[in-house]
């Protein structure tokens, strides 16, 4: 094989890993995106009953 032509092969064998790599990558990136975006919805809900909670404790017991 003629050095051109190994360092094609190289080349294109490389680019294939790296484009593998890249499509893992990305997965990856977007189910944990898809994980904080779930979790920030159910932390504003917990924190909307938090406040709902902590204003109908205040009306029962008075302010303080």
């Amino acid at each position: 094989m003629t050095d051109w032509k190994k360092k094609a092969t190289e080349y294109a064998l490389d680019k294939k890993r790296q484009n593998k790599r890249i499509r893992e990558i990305t997965a990856s990136r977007d189910g944990w995106k898809e994980k904080a975006i779930q979790n920030k919805a159910r932390v504003d809900k917990l924190e909307g009953e938090l406040y709902k909670i902590k204003k109908k404790l205040i009306e029962i017991t008075g302010p303080q």
